[in-house]
């Protein structure tokens, strides 16, 4: 899918991650990027390649998966506006949860740099966006523009190693399209200025389950949370897993707040027109919007206490401070007040106890 034509055609690719912008380059040419080619190429009508290109292609230094197959490959720089979401070749709606699909890989795959991978993506994106809705367009006497993908034709053609992608990838999609959902759990115990505790971070994809390997940016207000290093920070990238992110957050104030965003697939790509009529419409960052989300809770003060130190000794010739020598003393004459009362309190015991055993010895 090499082949260029100059008149009255368009092409759709699929940029990943970007809107692509510059002025027409009079003598562009086509760079193929990262995939596989395969051959013989599937068979059409005017059609002049020996072989097709399965993968990516750099457009402005960028990497790009074509849509529209047949159509000519991409080498322009021309100007695009936005336009509408993307349909098949055959200017139908896509099931929505191939749409999803799209969106998802673009977002995960589309920076690949893997040719198995790059060769599968593209497979599975004019799959998707070219394959046949009745038999007869399937016929090599169609010509591009009319002429459908056929996707077993090209997955034989594919070595082992990409054919296993493609199942790898389809298999991805359906488990984690989009729409996907962030939500920041705070902590339901008492939170303390100074004292860590755990806070949650999910990102979960359309059925429910939570999506690993996700980036997501997370600022902290009032708090701050560890980086890879351990050093205590305010804002930094955490890498999702298999479960729910664990954050550990130390308030710095009594309301702490923590904010986080993400790309996540949008659920229909959206395709792009040229300002030049006669060039390649596109679809940018594979549908990918931004996904935010946010969570807060309250802290209290660390508890202080103080407690009275008295001095264990007097050093020679000082003398404590008036309050504190009061209230040793205070303390002191308390004590032997007790004592002294106790005293007395057993000595007429004693002298009652005598007077007793002398009234018996009289009598």
């Amino acid at each position: 899918m090499s082949r260029r034509l100059r008149a009255g055609l368009t092409a759709g690719l699929l940029v990943a991650g970007f809107a692509l912008a510059g002025a027409p380059v009079a003598d562009a040419t086509v760079q193929q990027g990262i995939g596989i080619a395969t051959s013989p190429a599937q068979p059409y009508k005017g059609n002049p390649d020996a072989a097709d290109w399965l993968g990516s292609y750099v457009v402005n230094g960028k990497q790009v998966f074509c849509v529209q197959f047949a159509y000519l490959a991409p080498d322009s720089d021309e100007l695009y506006q936005p336009g509408t979401p993307l349909r098949t070749k055959w200017d139908t709606p896509l099931p929505p949860d191939v749409a999803a699909d799209i969106s998802y890989l673009l977002l995960r795959y589309g920076d690949t740099k893997k040719p198995d991978e790059a060769a599968a993506l593209a497979h599975l994106l004019h799959t998707w966006t070219a394959g046949p809705q009745s038999p007869d367009q399937l016929a090599p006497t169609n010509d591009f523009r009319h002429i459908a993908y056929d996707a077993p034709f090209h997955l034989a053609k594919l070595p082992a190693s990409a054919q296993a992608a493609v199942q790898t990838l389809t298999a991805d999609a359906a488990t984690n399209r989009g729409p996907w959902t962030a939500t920041v759990v705070a902590p339901t115990v008492p939170l303390t200025i100074g004292a860590t505790a755990d806070w949650g971070i999910s990102i979960k994809n359309a059925a429910g389950k939570v999506v690993p390997n996700v980036p997501v940016t997370v600022t902290a207000t009032g708090a701050t949370f560890p980086d890879a290093a351990g050093k205590p920070v305010t804002t930094g990238t955490i890498t999702t897993g298999t479960s729910d992110f664990v954050l550990k957050v130390t308030p710095t104030d009594t309301s702490p707040k923590i904010d986080i965003k993400l790309a996540s697939p949008a659920e229909v790509p959206t395709v792009q027109q040229a300002v030049q009529l006669d060039a390649q419409r596109i679809v940018s960052t594979g549908g990918e919007k931004q996904l935010a989300a946010s969570g807060q809770a309250s802290a209290s003060p660390p508890p202080t206490t103080t407690t009275p130190q008295l001095p264990s000794q007097i050093p020679a010739g000082g003398s404590p401070d008036a309050p504190v020598a009061q209230a040793a003393m205070s303390s002191t004459l308390s004590g032997g007040a007790i004592a002294g009362l106790l005293g007395a309190l057993v000595l007429a015991g004693l002298v009652l106890w005598q007077l007793v055993l002398r009234r018996r010895e009289r009598v």
